[in-house]
């Protein structure tokens, strides 16, 4: 018999869609799923009704990344944010792995699933199950999906025309299924269900460039996975609402523009 643990990393940045989220999240639990937050936000914040694990060394990373970054090219700067989803990613992690869970299902806390996703992914019946959603980068005037593909070991982001042949074009398998000569190798672990035995084998590290630039862990994960021989498949025919996009609050800007920059040297370091 399966059993879900649902785990989110989340910060008050976010909490724009809290009150909806959690209503969500409630649901969850509604039809028998345990939840687990991972709260990094500097200062600790209200998550009543659900398991909560306070992360709290959000400024003491961002200190110790200024340091370091007085001595660094500003193209190589340390982005404190990586180190910190990296921390969360495998505090949860260890959380599920204390438990009897069967799977862990990875939910962004800005994005938003109808009743029956948790059981599409399990009707995949892969090792690890995915949707994804849109996204908006500077680097493209229009919205774009969260999937990367691959051609002669070079990793790129898809663009919006490149998603749009992507969309509704059924269940693809990471690491096999091509989009063009690029072949489909991942996507962001926001809407991800993961089963116990690929967790048990892999832990979340940070991706680096040949050029040393250092990536979130959802970049090298899947990419891991598969070198692993673990099924990875990603259903193309629905998306998730990714609600940040119509997000205009100052924290999230600012949260937004530290990310995207971040990308903007990753793909320049990977031409």
């Amino acid at each position: 018999m399966n059993k879900i643990l649902v785990g989110v990393i989340t910060n008050q940045v976010k909490d724009y869609c809290w009150d909806k989220f959690s209503n969500q999240l409630k649901g969850l639990q509604q039809l028998g799923h345990d939840v687990l937050i991972i709260d990094n936000s500097p200062l600790i914040q209200p998550r009543k009704g659900f398991d909560v694990y306070h992360y709290r060394l959000w400024n003491k990373i961002f200190k110790e990344c200024a340091l370091e970054n007085l001595q660094r090219h500003s193209d190589n700067h340390l982005n404190g944010l990586i180190f910190i989803s990296l921390d969360c990613m495998n505090i949860l992690r260890d959380k599920f792995l204390e438990g009897d869970y069967t799977h862990l299902f990875i939910l962004e806390s800005d994005v938003f699933i109808e009743q029956d996703t948790v059981q599409r992914l399990l009707d995949m019946d892969a090792d690890i199950a995915n949707f994804t959603y849109l996204m908006n980068l500077n680097r493209f005037n229009d919205l774009t999906l969260c999937v990367q593909s691959t051609k002669d070991s070079e990793g790129l982001m898809l663009n919006p025309e490149q998603s749009r042949e992507l969309i509704n074009s059924g269940i693809k398998e990471l690491g096999k299924d091509m989009l063009g000569d690029r072949m489909i190798t991942g996507c962001g672990y926001g809407c991800t269900l993961v089963k116990r035995k690929v967790l048990e084998d892999i832990k979340f590290r940070i991706g680096k460039s040949k050029e040393g630039v250092l990536s979130y862990p959802d970049s090298i994960f899947h990419p891991e996975a598969i070198s692993k021989g673990y099924t990875n498949k990603l259903d193309t025919d629905w998306l998730p609402v990714h609600e940040n996009l119509n997000n205009q609050t100052m924290d999230m800007l600012k949260l937004l523009k530290v990310q995207n920059n971040t990308t903007r040297r990753e793909r320049r370091a990977t031409k």
